[in-house]
Order: structure tokens, then sequence, then C-alpha cells
């Protein structure tokens, strides 16, 4: 599992300083949206907006949040990212955790839905990430302005033969 090569283990469960973060949180507004379209042409767009706390990671951006009431954790540098969301009386358990890395051919990760396990392969072709403000001072904040833009670019299999082309858009703003 290449996460576990990254970070030494779950993103919720712990692990070292790169998965937790380090330096002062800054709260902001975290807007992501999905868009899927399959193999027929049909396009489905999933748009959110949370508030998150922000901090430093390696060398990308921690946010943490609340989606739908569940914990959830978002990771992003420009050459990896990752998203998960766990039930809270679960935190040493995975929840939903997708891998984006483009250096891996395919990434395998299971979805939990109330119906089931979705079994799936994720293959990134690119993460575009511009940052401003906060990334050039994280410790002051920069004056308080931060502005990240980020875009994954991915394919999705459930199963042989059927693929989703993807892309999330990620924008991160101070509040």
């Amino acid at each position: 599992d290449r996460y576990l090569q990254l970070f030494g283990g779950s993103p919720l469960g712990g692990g070292s300083v790169s998965a937790k973060g380090s330096g002062p949180a800054m709260t902001v507004r975290l807007s992501v949206c999905g868009k899927q379209t399959d193999p027929d042409g049909n396009t489905q767009e999933n748009p959110a907006l949370y508030t998150a706390a922000c901090v430093p990671s390696g060398d990308g951006w921690l946010f943490s949040y609340e989606a739908d009431g569940v914990p959830a954790r978002l990771f992003l540098s420009r050459r990896l990212a990752w998203t998960e969301r766990s039930e809270e009386e679960a935190q040493d358990t995975p929840g939903n955790r997708m891998v984006f890395d483009p250096s891996v051919p395919a990434a395998k990760c299971l979805y939990e839905t109330p119906f089931g396990t979705i079994p799936m392969e994720i293959r990134t072709r690119r993460i575009a990430l511009l940052g401003k403000g906060a990334a050039a001072a994280p410790e002051g904040h920069a004056g308080n302005t931060f502005r990240l833009r980020a875009r994954i670019f991915y394919t999705l299999q459930m199963d042989p033969g059927y693929e989703l082309s993807c892309t999330v858009t990620i924008r991160a703003d101070s509040t």
C-alpha cells in the first residue's frame, strides 16, 4: 500500500508527522467538486462546501473537516493526495480512503456504502496544484491570506471494462 510506505499508518489512525500535520491550524473554506463521466458520456457533478482546519504537512497541506457529520481528512501536495472518512467510533479503522498518486500505475481502494463495499482501482494521470499566501509563510499565515487551487485528473474502475473519467477540483480560501 503506497500510503503506508509514505506515511507509516492509516491517515486517521496516527502515523508520522507528515500524516498529522504540523504548525498552527488555519480555518479555511474548502470546496470540493467531483466530476465523473461514464463510458456512455453521461456526466455527474458532486459539489460540496466545508469549513476546515488546515495545517502544513510535509510538502503539502492537511485539511480536517466534517462531511455529513463524519470526520474526514484530505491531504494534498503536488505529488500525492488522499482523502479518508471514518466513523467517529472507529477512528483506528480506515473508512473510505482514496489515494491519488501519479507514480503508481493503479491504486486499489475500497469504498464503503450502506449497501456494501465496492472495490475500486484509481489511475491518477495528474495532480495540478497552485498555492498562494500562507503557502509562502505558514507560521504567520501570510497576513491571514490563503488560497489553494488543485485539480486531480484520474480514471476510476469499479468493474473490468467499466471505467469512469474523473476530475476533482479543490479550492481552499482563508475565512
